[in-house]
């Protein structure tokens, strides 16, 4: 197996399931409903919701530099994206774009070679693998994150 499909299993892994650290992004987000993604039971903290607009993101911007695009500093708007209408189908809709934008960044790291893992790449960690290396430490902390979020929207809910 090449270093690309070793890197796109551990993409998997980090996003699906069977991740080492424990939850996966998907195994975080099971069974978060709207009302709780978009809940704040941390004042100063991000919501769910907002994790999973900056985590579609930042699977979408490192297959975009994979393709060549030059992208650094993203403005705040575009890092964290605002959350818009608050539905069931909103939320629904958030989450296929995290699946999608992981599919489509999961699909592009298995067509590396070893020898791409190496090339440079603007406005990121020097190297590709560097790059991906910080998407999979990404998403472990958001998963995390998205936890401990769901523990504190659950007692802050209790009476």
């Amino acid at each position: 197996m090449n270093q690309g499909k070793r890197f796109a299993d551990q993409l998997e892994r980090s996003f699906r399931g069977g991740a080492w650290h424990g939850l996966a992004v998907t195994e975080a987000l099971a069974g978060v409903e709207a009302a709780t993604a978009a809940a704040r039971p941390v004042a100063a903290a991000h919501s769910i919701w907002e994790i999973v607009h900056h985590l579609t993101v930042w699977n979408e911007v490192p297959r975009r530099r994979l393709d060549g695009e030059s992208l650094q500093d993203l403005p705040a708007a575009q890092d964290w994206p605002a959350v818009g209408e608050v539905s069931p189908d909103a939320w629904r809709a958030a989450q296929a774009a995290l699946a999608g934008a992981h599919a489509a960044l999961h699909e592009r790291v298995l067509s590396l070679t070893d020898s791409q893992l190496e090339d440079p790449v603007a406005g990121s960690d020097p190297t590709v693998q560097g790059m991906l290396l910080g998407v999979l430490q990404h998403s472990a902390y958001h998963a995390g994150q998205i936890v401990l979020l769901r523990k504190a929207a659950a007692a802050a809910a209790r009476p």
